[in-house]
C-alpha cells in the first residue's frame, strides 16, 4: 500500500500555495504498519483556534521556516514530539484554502510503526491513530454540506473512537484517500 501511495505521490503535481494568502504546513504521518495508520491529534481547548477540534499536526509557516515543509515538521515536532528524522516525506497534495482564509499545503510522510509520539503539548489534548482501511470503507458518520462558491459537495465526517474528524481534516484525509489509493469517495453523495 506504502508504495502505491509513493508512486501516486510522486506522479502528482500539486496545486502551489497561494501566495496572497497566509501560509501553513500539515503533516500527514503515515506509520509503516501492515495497515497504514494516519497520525490525528485533538487540539486543545484552550488554544485560539480550532480548540476541541481533531486537526493533523501542523500550523502556521513562520519567517524562521527555510520551507513549508520545514513548518510542517516543525510544528507537528512541537504539538507531538514526532521527530523530523523519523519522517520520510513522500510529497505534497494540493494545497487547500481553508474557511479563515489560510492556505494549507499537505505533506505527507512515512513515519516507523514504532515512532515515539506524545499529547504534552499545550496546543493538544490526545494524539491518536486511525487505521486507513477504516476510512475506506467510507462508514460516515454524518455528511457536512459546503458551498464555496459555485461549488457545493457533502464532505463525509468520520467518528473513531469518540473522535470526530470533520471539516478541513477530513477533507484533507479524502483528498488523500482519492489521489492516492483510488478510494473513489463520493463528495456528492448526501445519502449517508
Amino acid at each position: 500500500m506504502l508504495t502505491k501511495i509513493a508512486k501516486k505521490l510522486s506522479q502528482h503535481n500539486s496545486a502551489p500555495p497561494v501566495e496572497e494568502l497566509k501560509k501553513a504546513a500539515v503533516l500527514l504521518a503515515l506509520f509503516n504498519a501492515d495497515d497504514p495508520e494516519l497520525l490525528y491529534t485533538l487540539r486543545s481547548s484552550k488554544v485560539s483556534s480550532h480548540g476541541g477540534e481533531v486537526s493533523f499536526p501542523g500550523g502556521m509557516y513562520e519567517f524562521s521556516d527555510e520551507s513549508l515543509e520545514e513548518t510542517a515538521l516543525r510544528e507537528s515536532y512541537e504539538e507531538t514530539g514526532l521527530r523530523s528524522e523519523d519522517v520520510k516525506i513522500l510529497g505534497t497534495l494540493d494545497t487547500t484554502v481553508s474557511r479563515f482564509n489560510v492556505s494549507v499545503t499537505p505533506y505527507v510522510g512515512v513515519v516507523p510503526v514504532d515512532a515515539n509520539f506524545n499529547s504534552d503539548s499545550d496546543e493538544i489534548d490526545a494524539c491518536f491513530k486511525v487505521p486507513l482501511s477504516f476510512f475506506l470503507e467510507d462508514k460516515r458518520y454524518r455528511n457536512d454540506f459546503i458551498q464555496r462558491g459555485e461549488e457545493s459537495f457533502y464532505m463525509p465526517a468520520y467518528k473513531y473512537d469518540s473522535f470526530i474528524i470533520w471539516g478541513l481534516t477530513a477533507m484533507i484525509t479524502v483528498n488523500f484517500l482519492n489521489l492516492t489509493l483510488d478510494a473513489g469517495i463520493d463528495l456528492q453523495d448526501k445519502g449517508r
